[in-house]
């Protein structure tokens, strides 16, 4: 009886620490505060740092990382930033170009996802730090998430100065259930997971915090900042002065002041490489 006792006990502690899965899945973990994953979204080749203020001898590599970020929540799942589009995997860079810049990408962000257990269809909320092409890749698959979005970068991404091209890759999302945020948004209601407001790059530029159990607050800056030697030097695209861009950046130094939280800068291979990376996490 002891053994059939402790048998029973195992599954049920078994069944506690886990939950539903979609259909193929191994079953994802029954969490008790937020987990944090970096997803690897793609890489810019980029040689021009002047564009945001710098010399080239200011950055140790100019090129960016282009991550996408996942927060899973006992609440539910937060998609951050969809990266580039899953279509330009394999395909060599005289094709992936935007520009000046060359755009590489090895695995897809359906790919990432399935290694932790995920597809598009759990994904509770998305939300994007912006409509830059880099950022939206992948909108039109995650356009049955409820998608947390701020009117003015709804404007810029479906009014009449739309960037076409990229809008073929979240055309969807215009038909999806859109919650809009103002301020700085509280995604699961328990202060662990923020959508920080921070215009100026763009006109709905938004950034996002996270407070971990083990590390700590987490602040992902979206592109409030690319280079840390822009956060280093308060250098930034000229026409980001009289943007916003100033005041959101003091916001941001504050907030992390005031929360002893780290910045993100996602765009920083320096930071990337040696962030851990998905199926990994923080928490």
């Amino acid at each position: 009886m002891r053994l059939l006792a402790a048998f029973v006990m195992a599954l049920c502690l078994t069944a506690s620490a886990q939950t539903a899965a979609p259909p193929g899945l191994p079953p994802l973990p029954r969490l008790t505060s937020p987990r944090l994953y970096v997803l690897d979204c793609g890489t810019i080749i980029s040689h021009e740092p002047e564009r945001f203020g710098l010399r080239r001898e200011d950055v140790s590599d100019p090129d960016f990382s282009d991550p996408c970020f996942l927060v899973m929540h006992p609440r539910g799942v937060l998609l951050f930033d969809t990266g580039l589009t899953d279509a330009q995997v394999g395909r060599p860079i005289y094709e992936n170009k935007n520009g000046y810049e060359g755009l590489l990408k090895t695995t897809t962000l359906k790919g990432e996802l399935a290694n932790i257990g995920l597809t598009p269809a759990a994904i509770t909320y998305l939300a994007i730090s912006h409509s830059h092409w880099d950022h939206v890749g992948n909108g039109n698959a995650y356009a049955g998430s409820t998608w947390l979005a701020r009117k003015a970068e709804y404007d810029v991404m479906f009014g009449p100065a739309a960037n076409d091209a990229a809008k073929n890759n979240y055309a969807a999302l215009a038909h999806a259930k859109i919650q809009y945020v103002e301020g700085d948004h509280d995604v699961f209601g328990d202060g662990s997971v923020v959508l920080l407001s921070t215009p100026g790059h763009t006109p709905g530029h938004q950034s996002l915090y996270v407070k971990l159990t083990n590390t700590g607050g987490v602040v992902v800056s979206g592109d409030l900042y690319h280079y840390p030697a822009e956060r280093a030097q308060g250098k930034m695209p000229a026409r980001e002065y009289a943007s916003g861009t100033p005041q959101s950046r003091k916001k941001i130094e504050d907030f992390l002041t005031r929360t002893q939280s780290q910045l993100w800068i996602g765009h920083s291979i320096d930071w990337y490489r040696d962030a851990v990376k998905a199926p990994g996490w923080y928490n």
